[in-house]
C-alpha cells in the first residue's frame, strides 16, 4: 500500500487499539496541532487546522536536507503521487521590510489538495510554518528562495515518499511554480507539471517590478526544456499584475507555448478552486513517462 496510508496508520493508529481510544487520540493530536499553528502562524494557523480536521490530513514535519519542512498527507489510494508546492508567502511586508515569517495567510495549495482525489502531499517550503529550523534565516524567502539549497531539500523529501509510487506530478502556485519546474528538470519519474499564475522566469519578473533580482535563486527560463513525455499545463488569468500573461507567454518560450493556459477575469489568487477539479481531469488525459 502506498507509503503515504502506512505512514498514517503507523503513527495515528493501530488496529490493536479499540476505536474509542484511537478517536480520543486523533482528538488529541488535532488539539495539539491546532494549538502550535495558532501560536505561530496566527490566521494561517487557524485556516490550516480547520482544513487538516475537516478533510482528515496528517501533519508531519520531516527533513529534507538542510531544511525541515512541515507537510500535510491525504490518504487517498493511486499510482501517481501529487506534490503541492504554494507560492511565496509574505516574503516581504513592504519594499524596505523582509518579513519575518514568510508563511502565507492563506495557503491557496493546501485548500486544492483537499479537492484532489489521488494521493496527496502539501510539501511545505523551507522557514515556512516555523518548524523551530535553525538554519532558517530571511535569506531562505528573499534573494536564495528558489536556490539550489532549497530545490534539493523539496527533492529530497519528494524521494521518501514518491519510491512507491509509479510517478509523481507536480503542482505549484506563483513561486511554487518556479519551485515545480526546477524539480521537474531533475527527477526521473514526473508525469505533469500544472502551475497556477507560476513564477518561470524571475528575471523578468523582477524587471517587470522594478525589484532587485534574485541572484542567489535559480531560474526555469535557463533550464533546458522538459521532456515532451511530460504533461504540462501553465494557467495565467487576464487580471494578473504579479505574473502577466505576456510574461508567462514569454517565459515558457516557443517549444512550450502550446501548454499555456489563459483564464478569463481570473487574477493572481482568484479564483483557482472554482476549475481545479477540471484542472485535475486534464492532467489525467496526459502523457506518462
Amino acid at each position: 500500500m502506498a507509503s503515504i496510508t502506512r505512514w498514517h496508520r503507523a503513527r495515528n493508529a493501530s488496529p490493536d487499539l479499540p476505536r474509542r481510544d484511537r478517536a480520543a487520540r486523533r482528538r488529541r493530536h488535532l488539539a495539539g496541532l491546532a494549538l502550535s499553528l495558532t501560536l505561530v502562524t496566527g490566521c494561517a494557523g487557524n485556516r490550516v487546522t480547520a482544513l487538516v480536521e475537516r478533510h482528515e490530513l496528517t501533519p508531519a514535519t520531516v527533513l529534507g536536507g538542510p531544511f525541515r519542512h512541515q507537510l500535510f498527507l491525504n490518504r487517498h489510494p493511486g499510482q501517481v503521487l501529487h506534490v503541492y508546492l504554494e507560492g511565496d508567502g509574505k516574503a516581504w511586508v513592504n519594499a524596505h521590510s523582509i518579513a519575518r515569517d514568510p508563511t502565507p495567510d492563506r495557503p491557496l495549495m493546501l485548500e486544492l489538495l483537499t479537492l484532489d482525489p489521488a494521493p496527496a502531499i502539501y510539501l511545505g517550503r523551507p522557514c515556512y510554518y516555523r518548524t523551530g529550523d535553525a538554519r532558517c534565516g530571511p535569506q531562505w524567502w528573499t534573494d536564495r528562495r528558489y536556490s539550489e539549497a532549497v530545490v534539493a531539500s523539496l527533492d529530497r523529501v519528494i524521494d521518501r515518499f514518491a519510491r512507491d509510487y509509479r510517478a509523481i506530478a507536480l503542482f505549484g502556485h506563483s513561486g511554487g511554480g518556479t519551485l515545480a519546474m526546477l524539480l521537474a528538470a531533475r527527477r526521473t519519474d514526473v508525469r505533469a507539471v500544472v502551475t497556477l499564475a507560476g513564477n518561470l522566469d524571475i528575471d523578468a519578473w523582477a524587471a517587470l517590478h522594478g525589484y532587485t533580482p534574485l541572484r542567489g535563486s535559480l531560474n526555469p527560463r535557463r533550464q533546458a526544456p522538459l521532456s515532451p513525455a511530460i504533461h504540462q499545463a501553465h494557467y495565467i488569468g487576464t487580471a494578473d499584475r504579479v505574473i502577466t500573461a505576456a510574461l508567462l507567454r514569454q517565459a515558457l518560450g516557443p517549444q512550450q507555448r502550446d501548454t499555456l493556459r489563459v483564464v478569463p477575469g481570473y487574477d493572481h489568487a482568484c479564483c483557482w478552486r472554482d476549475i481545479w477539479p477540471a484542472v485535475l481531469s486534464g492532467m489525467d488525459a496526459g502523457p506518462a513517462p
